[in-house]
């Protein structure tokens, strides 16, 4: 017979249960389909995934060095996972780098809807003459730019500028156009170009009036280029909710709210399969490509830079959303595939019906999602001897292409330690945290990120007697820099380390303080 104390504990851990396990602590429930205003939030369970399943990938991650800002899992039109990594959270935007191409995408099957294009044959020389100047871009097609087809003689990320279209008449063509599939963002940003050009509009605006305002979508940034022009292929900044709007039309047939946004044509069309990828580009292994939609052996996808995701399962009736700070698995397609998606979301689908209840997955799933976003204080060992030597003296640093004139660390107290750095015309002071947690401090100029400012994140910790360890992030930006200090007598070496790119500075210490 149970004892009143028993019968109490009992029905709190049922209550408390309940409650980890309701969408409400996920997000707000609608009695409507999706897509509302909100998301509809389900557990895994109720939309046939096994809870389980994914708390295992996400202790796998907890524990690995992948590093994700988001992930969110919508199935059969509810959000059954979502996750944000410190200092993330729902209401960030996030630079999709060159998943942003499939949002241009959209925006060209919006343009031959409203009649501002009239066909994907009509050539770029139309458009723009004065930058063709040579026979062979005169046959460029707009159907050649969507499928990276256009045959100009170009190097991804090494070339030129491909936000500037003066790069255009100054790049040779390579292939006869319609040939050979080059990746090639300077092509997106040429038809950010053409659609401000017959629109009368620049592509923000026009992107507002048909695609983001009719989706609910007003929290996002878009940089636009030296030319003028918003960048075509890379740089729209979306929170991953409005990322999964985004996906969540395109597995609708471009249907929102009753209305046809994007034609559903043109969704069809688009990611079906248009041209092949070579297999020598080892990054892309496996994939076809469509209209700017790159194209798995089911589904499609919107991929960028860094492990930036938008993932359409039409016949899992899924979508797939990641932010992340990419290396390794997360920003290579097939080791993404086999790392995450294949061997744990669409294992996690077991069928098409409910699952019964798994209260305990559920808990164990919904406190480490909540671990992740608002992560435990560690605990600080004690500063090593160097902290007080090199705390507030500033060190003078060798001329360099980064334009950092010079430092100081001022330790403070036990939790919390203040970097200030010189550059060549501002003085920045990040608050760096010593307990695990990241600190965030504000700056009114940007660092080529925000363009109204940023916001940067610190955390940091001494590994071994002199070296500090320095995780540095510009909330919204892919790339994570690590800093290492080493100091000796005097000297300072200062090590960033960004995507596999290093660079090492050296330093002095002021005398006479």
């Amino acid at each position: 017979m149970k004892t009143p104390k028993t019968g109490l504990r009992l029905l709190l851990l049922s209550t408390f249960i309940g409650l980890w396990c309701s969408p409400i602590l996920l997000g707000q429930t609608s009695s409507h389909s999706w897509p509302v205003e909100s998301l509809r939030v389900s557990t895994p369970e109720e939309q046939g995934m096994d809870s389980g399943t994914l708390l295992e990938m996400f202790s796998r991650i907890q524990s690995s060095q992948d590093d994700f800002h988001s992930l969110l899992i919508i199935k059969n039109g509810y959000l059954v996972t979502e996750a944000y990594w410190a200092p993330y959270n729902r209401n960030t935007p996030h630079n999709v780098k060159s998943a942003s191409k499939s949002i241009m995408s959209a925006l060209t099957g919006i343009a031959l809807k409203q009649k501002y294009l009239k066909s994907l044959e009509q050539k770029v020389a139309e458009f723009f003459p004065e930058y063709v100047d040579e026979p062979q871009k005169k046959d460029i097609s707009l159907r050649d730019m969507l499928t990276m087809t256009a045959g100009l003689d170009w190097m991804e990320d090494s070339g030129p500028s491909p936000y500037d279209l003066g790069n255009w008449k100054r790049l040779p063509m390579k292939d006869k156009p319609g040939t050979r599939f080059e990746y090639n963002t300077m092509l997106t940003h040429m038809m950010s170009a053409i659609v401000t050009k017959v629109s009368g509009t620049n592509t923000r605006d026009f992107a507002d009036e048909y695609l983001f305002q009719p989706l609910g979508i007003t929290d996002y940034q878009w940089t636009k280029g030296e030319d003028g022009y918003y960048h075509g292929g890379s740089d729209i900044f979306l929170t991953p909710r409005d990322m999964a709007k985004f996906g969540y039309l395109y597995l609708n047939n471009g249907l929102w709210k009753g209305k046809q946004i994007v034609p559903e044509k043109w969704v069809r069309e688009s990611t079906a399969k248009a041209v092949t990828i070579p297999s020598e580009l080892l990054y892309a292994t496996g994939l076809n490509y469509g209209y700017w939609w790159w194209l798995p052996p089911k589904g499609y996808m919107a991929w960028g830079a860094g492990g930036q995701y938008i993932i359409v399962r039409p016949d899992l009736n899924l979508v797939v959303v990641i932010t992340a700070n990419g290396r390794d698995k997360i920003n290579l397609y097939k080791g993404f595939m086999e790392s995450f998606l294949e061997n744990n979301i669409i294992h996690a689908i077991k069928g098409s019906r409910p699952l019964p209840p798994n209260p305990k997955a559920c808990v164990g799933l919904s406190a480490l999602v909540r671990k992740l976003e608002y992560p435990d204080a560690r605990p600080i060992p004690s500063l090593p001897t160097t902290a007080s030597k090199v705390s507030k003296r500033n060190y003078i640093l060798e001329a360099n292409d980064l334009g950092f004139k010079s430092f100081i660390l001022a330790f403070k107290n036990k939790d919390e330690s203040l970097w200030q750095l010189q550059m060549d015309k501002e003085t920045v002071r990040y608050r760096v945290g010593l307990d695990g947690r990241y600190r965030i401090s504000r700056i009114d100029f940007s660092m080529g990120v925000n363009p109204d400012g940023e916001q940067i994140a610190c955390k940091g910790y001494w590994r071994g007697d002199d070296t500090f360890h320095i995780e540095y992030h510009i909330i919204g930006d892919p790339s994570k820099q690590i800093v290492e200090i080493i100091f000796a007598g005097d000297s300072a070496k200062v090590h960033i380390s960004t995507f596999g790119m290093d660079t090492m500075m050296n330093g002095k210490a002021e005398t006479g303080e």
